[in-house]
């Protein structure tokens, strides 16, 4: 895979944990209201970490890109 397929790649990740996070978001806020809600909220944070990991990975693609022009 070329490295403009891997940003491509990085950036639709990225955009999909985000909008798994919106939802887990919602999730929570209607859901559970009154109920426990570690699990959910343990779910969000796991996504949150991913979203962190996928936007590193997509700077390390970016600052690649750049030593190379």
């Amino acid at each position: 895979m070329s490295e403009p397929e891997h940003l491509s790649q990085a950036e639709r990740l990225i955009a999909e944990c985000m909008n798994r996070i919106a939802r887990q978001r919602e999730v929570i806020a209607n859901a559970f209201s009154g109920h426990d809600t570690e699990v959910p909220v343990s779910l969000l944070r796991a996504l949150e970490a991913a979203l962190r990991a996928l936007e590193t990975h997509r700077q390390l693609i970016l600052e690649k890109q750049a030593k190379r022009r």
